[in-house]
């Protein structure tokens, strides 16, 4: 095989890539992960931060 099994593997998931509604579903999946790492920093650096938020 010329290229490889990665050059096989992205051959095979180029269709999905090109879908927008995946595209749109890894950026959502992306920005949720963010979020709670953005979220899970803030509470080391400030205390009592959970009881303000959701109280």
């Amino acid at each position: 095989m010329a290229g490889g099994p990665l050059l096989q593997l992205w051959e095979n998931l180029l269709p999905f890539a090109k879908d927008l509604r995946i595209r749109f579903a890894i950026a959502m999946l992306g920005n949720v992960l963010a979020i709670l790492f953005i979220f899970s920093l803030c509470k080391m650096f400030i205390p009592g931060l959970e009881e303000q938020l959701f109280s």
